[in-house]
């Protein structure tokens, strides 16, 4: 019988702790960027578009993951060269499924807005200080899911410059004679 209760608390206490760790994660920054850092501890990044006081990078060295599939266009917003933001393009309408699907068992209902003027869809949670946005836009087709740093991201809004235009933005290509760094955001 005590083997079955310690083997219990134990099981207990790596899932909470698992849930703690994802968690703090997202509360503490992005993968392996930290909200508001300083961009300079990002020497990796290569600088996109400039709007006023904030600055859009990306990084040609990474590709991304969700499950098996790649995702190329995530960008990281600088405002004050202090990280506010993760911006990531969804290409495919599986993708976008499953990152909705995800968003909801783990964050809970969305608030949704719907704009039928300009054929936008937000959904969007609020979770330990950040701000997560999935967006469709039916008539462009695109799709995008956003990450903000509610500190910094809420200046922003006041000046109407948490709002990326994707499409000023030139990526660069990814050297064909180097191996990306594959890296996983999100699993299922």
């Amino acid at each position: 019988m005590k083997k079955y209760q310690i083997a219990i608390l134990t099981v207990s206490f790596i899932l909470c702790f698992g849930a703690v760790s994802a968690a703090n994660d997202l509360r503490n920054g992005f993968m392996d960027y930290k909200w508001g850092d300083n961009i300079s501890h990002y020497q990796e990044l290569t600088e996109l578009y400039t709007k006023k006081d904030v600055i859009y990078y990306s990084n040609p060295a990474e590709s991304y993951t969700i499950d098996d599939i790649f995702i190329d266009d995530v960008i990281f917003g600088f405002y004050k060269d202090s990280l506010f933001a993760v911006y990531i393009s969804i290409n495919a309408l599986e993708t976008y499924d499953r990152i909705k699907l995800h968003m909801k068992l783990k964050y809970g209902l969305p608030d949704t807005k719907t704009s039928t003027k300009d054929h936008l869809t937000t959904y969007k949670w609020k979770y330990q200080g950040v701000t997560i946005k999935l967006k469709t836009d039916e008539i462009e087709g695109k799709m995008k899911l956003a990450f903000y740093y509610t500190l910094l991201s809420r200046d922003l809004k006041k000046d109407n410059l948490d709002e990326i235009d994707e499409s000023s933005f030139r990526f660069f290509p990814i050297d064909k004679t180097k191996t990306p760094k594959m890296v996983p955001f999100l699993e299922f």
